[in-house]
This record gives structure tokens, C-alpha cells and sequence, in this order.
């Protein structure tokens, strides 16, 4: 009975090796942190190519309009959080400010554009399985909200909550992107941008002010409005960039297939 114990044993154990050997490399990760924007004019770096990036901002249809002023109002601010100043003495923040006419889901959206192009939108290229998102966010207490947009490797556009801005001063917020969002395409050649980060949105809530203060003349006309203020510091990712070594994994990158097929995707006839 014992030896036939031990047989069964190792019988078992043998056969259980090679099973967890097998699905071992699903589970392998590689993860990697990476700044997307200091706002301070630092270009963003990825597979060789730098992209330096400029942000504007737009509101949703009762942002306000004055004689002297359109919100909302987009600049880089020499202000940001003590963490970061240590390692990073050079970083800005995007300082947003923002009004409006009236209450209810109000918003502004802040979104990227390149420094040397026509002024549109543009997406920032993520690389490898994006896990999280993060940002430093300053808040005013008022009961406003953040979302960040990416878009997914089929062309889909995911809003996710980071978080509320009812608190005061800096705080790091951050968002899980759900499993359920492919990152990198299943089939090869696989293309390592297409996922981006698209944009970030401030909500507004119907029971909050749309903006901080007016100031009157002394006859009570509106001569002034005082908005509501918004930063943010340091957009951050981090991702699982690990990829599975095997025979040929070379031909399942575009600049290889390029390389092989042209640029236009047809191979050269070199044929006399």
C-alpha cells in the first residue's frame, strides 16, 4: 500500500509540473511607470518618437461669456504639489478656470494637442495593458468631479471616474481601468498605440454654484464674475508591458513588417 502510495504521489506531481509550467506565462507581468505630461514642455517619449503636447480646454453650452472674458480659460501654472517639486523642480500645472451661466451637469473638457500642429485634438499613445491612471488634482470643495477618457484597441471611448474634487487643496487621484477593456490586439502584426488617453472632464453638479463669486457696480449690475479654479499636475499610467518571447516574435511588430513589406504594405519585386 505504501509503495503503491508513493507511485500515485509522484504520478500526480509529475503530471502537475508541466500544467502550472504551461499557463505560468499568462500571469507574467512587467509593470511600468510613465509620466504622460508634466505640462512643463518635457516631450513624452515612446518606441522612439517624442510627442511635445499643448492643452486646450472647451465647455459644454452655458460656459460663461463676459465683455473681457470667454471661459473656460487653459494655461500651464507655476504651482503643483511639494511631493513632486523634489524630483521634478521644473514641472507646471494645467491651471483651468471655469464658469458658467447655469446650473446642472455642466462640463469642461481639457485635451491635448501637439505643440507644433494646427491646434486639434490629438491622443496620447499608451503602451502595453494600461492598469492605472493617475493625476495630482487641486480642489476647491466644491462638489465637482473628474473623469479621464481612453480609447480602447477597437476604437471605443471608455469614460472612467477618478474621483470627486469636493476636498481642498492637492491630492493624487487615481482610476483602475476595468480588465474588460482590451489594451493590445490578439492577432499579429500588433500594434503598440492603439490605446490612447483621449482627454480629461470636470463635471459640475446641479446643487453646486457654477461660479465662485459676482462683483457689482453700485446700481447692481454684474460687472465681474470671479470663477471657480481647478489644476492639475503630473499625468501618470501604469502598465503591464510585458510581452512573450517566441520564434518569429519579431514579425509581430508594424515597424518590422514595414521593414520587410515597404511602407505601403506591398513587398518590393526585386525579380529580373
Amino acid at each position: 500500500m505504501r509503495t503503491g502510495g508513493m507511485k500515485l504521489f509522484c504520478l500526480v506531481v509529475f503530471i502537475s509540473l508541466p500544467v502550472a509550467w504551461a499557463f505560468s506565462d499568462s500571469n507574467t507581468v512587467e509593470l511600468q511607470s510613465k509620466i504622460l505630461d508634466n505640462f512643463d514642455g518635457t516631450p513624452y517619449s515612446v518606441d522612439g518618437e517624442e510627442y511635445n503636447y499643448t492643452w486646450k480646454a472647451v465647455g459644454s453650452k452655458f460656459s460663461t461669456k463676459t465683455d473681457s472674458q470667454t471661459f473656460p480659460v487653459i494655461s500651464p501654472i507655476a504651482a503643483v504639489p511639494q511631493a513632486l517639486l523634489r524630483q521634478y523642480p521644473n514641472i507646471k500645472s494645467l491651471g483651468i478656470q471655469g464658469a458658467f451661466d447655469r446650473h446642472g451637469y455642466n462640463w469642461i473638457d481639457i485635451y491635448p494637442t501637439l505643440a507644433d500642429g494646427d491646434g486639434q485634438p490629438v491622443e496620447i499613445p499608451l503602451t502595453g495593458r494600461t492598469r492605472f491612471v493617475d493625476a495630482w488634482v487641486w480642489g476647491s470643495n466644491l462638489n465637482y468631479s473628474l473623469e479621464i477618457y481612453i480609447r480602447d484597441n477597437r476604437g471605443i471611448i471608455h469614460g472612467l471616474p477618478i474621483g470627486s474634487l469636493k476636498y481642498i487643496g492637492w491630492k493624487n487621484l487615481r482610476v483602475a481601468v476595468p480588465a474588460g477593456i482590451p489594451m493590445v490586439s490578439n492577432v499579429l502584426p500588433r500594434s503598440i498605440h492603439d490605446t490612447t488617453f483621449v482627454k480629461f472632464r470636470i463635471w459640475t453638479s446641479p446643487e453646486e454654484k457654477t461660479y465662485v463669486d459676482l462683483k457689482r457696480d453700485v446700481s447692481g449690475n454684474v460687472t465681474e464674475i470671479v470663477p471657480f479654479y481647478v489644476y492639475i499636475a503630473q499625468l501618470k499610467v501604469l502598465s503591464d508591458i510585458y510581452e512573450t518571447v517566441y520564434d518569429g516574435d519579431e514579425l509581430g511588430y508594424p515597424k518590422k513588417t514595414a521593414e520587410l513589406w515597404g511602407a505601403d504594405g506591398a513587398a518590393q519585386n526585386n525579380q529580373n
